[in-house]
């Protein structure tokens, strides 16, 4: 699953009016975090990562920032509406992914297009194909088995997503995305009292994570 980065970041030309805004009133650090920060407006988040990808570039070395980046800023877009805008946004994010695994055929290229694909809910046949390459690279590879896992549960498949999230938990017991989508999970099969103790595991250990798995369509 996406994981926050933040970095310290040089300053550089920002793109629009509104980004210039945010930018003006926040450092970049600042700015990176209300990227991927899904409690608040979409207009302000979505202006956060257009700064963010203007301070990016097309540097080879932050491709996998910017595509963090498109990804956040198309669910973004999709929470304001914007389906077209989102789309755009999915799909640069997955052409990222690609370019770097043309370059390098390492696990994490494989894990960032499955999570991207299941994110953006593009070619999801394929999104199970990388994860599943993550995995014959990485056995045991948490975050492509966490990916793996959210790519079931949109599916429907809860058995399965279950299986995933108990196998990342075994490998990192306190990885807050792993529990709580354990925890939607294990309520939509009727595991009522198992739900909750995951889900407030996952809350106590991520600010905002109720509302990124909702700007996902995954609610309880």
């Amino acid at each position: 699953m996406r994981r926050t980065i933040v970095l310290a970041l040089a300053a550089s030309v920002l793109i629009a009016p509104l980004a210039r805004t945010y930018a003006a009133a926040l450092n970049p650090q600042e700015v990176e975090r209300s990227c991927n920060d899904y409690t608040i407006a979409p207009a302000q988040q979505i202006a956060s990562c257009t700064s963010i990808l203007g301070l990016y570039g097309t540097a080879e070395a932050n491709r996998g920032l910017a595509g963090v980046a498109h990804l956040a800023r198309g669910t973004a877009y999709g929470r304001s509406g914007d389906m077209a805008r989102a789309q755009d946004d999915y799909r640069e994010a997955i052409r990222i992914a690609g370019l770097a695994i043309a370059g390098d055929k390492s696990p994490l290229f494989y894990n960032d297009r499955c999570w991207a694909r299941a994110v953006a809910m593009i070619e999801l046949d394929t999104a199970l194909t990388d994860c599943n390459e993550a995995l014959r690279l990485m056995p045991g590879f948490a975050a492509a088995l966490d990916s793996r896992a959210f790519l079931h549960l949109r599916q429907g498949q809860l058995r399965e997503a279950m299986a995933d999230y108990d196998a990342a938990l075994k490998a990192i017991p306190k990885d807050p995305y792993s529990l709580y989508g354990r925890g939607i999970a294990k309520a939509r099969a009727g595991d009522s009292a198992g739900a909750s103790a995951d889900i407030a595991a996952g809350t106590s250990l991520q600010k905002g994570i109720a509302e990124e798995f909702a700007a996902y369509g995954i609610n309880r």
